[in-house]
């Protein structure tokens, strides 16, 4: 019963979101510019589809605002994410709500050159407050730059970090430091190979006078063996209501059934595109040799 009240209040909200010329953020209601709205389905081998998730995403106008709701059909909450952007694109301020609760703030700053200088972060659960402060000084032996970074805990200081970049802007060293700013608690160096990937951590603990090597597995098995892009052909692509999706989508999948069932490609992501308002990305799961469908709708509005 319960899950039959979520998904008609689901379908009602998304329903909704289909003519919604405004969106609230929390604090002011926004024009919308433009509406993203996606579905996360589990496919089975018999086509069966089942709705995981939903989410709609709000564009101001001008873009510096962004909204994403997400309706997730295991929960009896929504969640909302609200980002700002200033000018210059660069995220300000970050809010995130279940429901009507506020969980947590994020603000940044940045300097003339747009390199981050400060984050802090409120979390309104448990009360909790961190903050970094970041300074950029050159690096006279190699070239390079060093980054200092400065961890706050409910602003006592807990940590600094100096990370190191060669004159190629490549992070070569990090060095972790106690909050008296001079007892070093480790050092990480970081080897790259001959195509300039990182593949092998090297980190140096002085308390114990140990160093412990962590290579890095450059073939990520997490990554999709088949990933490509293939543009959607002969469909057309509009705004169906949601009993129609799923018929969409049956339909569509079945005529990509030869791409879809290629035994070379165990695991894959594919994603079909019209490249203006519908993206349809399917990849494998580890659950029963199931895929994961993505029907993502692009709505301009006014």
């Amino acid at each position: 019963m319960k899950k039959v009240f979520i998904a008609i209040i689901l379908f009602i909200n998304i329903a909704c979101s289909f003519a919604q010329a405004t969106f609230n953020t929390g604090w002011k209601d926004y024009k919308t510019g433009a509406i993203t709205h996606e579905y996360v389905y589990s496919c089975k081998d018999n086509l069966s589809l089942y709705l995981n998730d939903s989410i709609d995403i709000f564009f101001s106008p001008d873009s510096l605002i962004k909204m994403t709701v997400e309706y997730p059909l295991s929960e009896h909450a929504v969640y909302k994410t609200v980002e700002y952007f200033n000018t210059a694109k660069e995220l300000i301020k970050r809010e995130e709500y279940k429901s009507a609760a506020m969980l947590q703030t994020t603000e940044w700053k940045y300097d003339d050159k747009k390199r981050k200088v400060y984050q802090y972060e409120d979390n309104k659960q448990n009360g909790n407050k961190y903050k970094k402060t970041y300074t950029y000084e050159p690096d006279k032996k190699t070239g390079g730059r060093v980054v200092t970074e400065s961890s706050y805990f409910n602003d006592k200081i807990e940590y600094y970090t100096k990370d190191y970049y060669d004159d190629k802007n490549v992070k070569t060293k990090q060095v972790r430091l106690n909050d008296n700013n001079e007892d070093i608690m480790h050092v990480e160096s970081y080897i790259y190979d001959d195509k300039g990937k990182l593949k092998e951590r090297s980190v140096y603990f002085p308390e114990f006078k140990v160093t412990k090597t962590f290579p890095e597995n450059v073939d990520d098995p997490e990554l999709p063996k088949c990933s490509r892009v293939l543009p959607i052909t002969n469909e057309t692509i509009t705004y169906p209501l949601l009993p129609s999706k799923v018929a969409f989508l049956k339909k569509f999948l079945t005529k990509e059934q030869v791409i879809l069932t290629d035994k070379d490609c165990k695991a894959f992501e594919y994603k079909f595109t019209n490249r203006d308002n519908c993206d349809i990305i399917v990849s494998s799961t580890k659950v029963n040799n199931s895929k994961r469908v993505l029907l993502r709708l692009k709505q301009k509005m006014g």
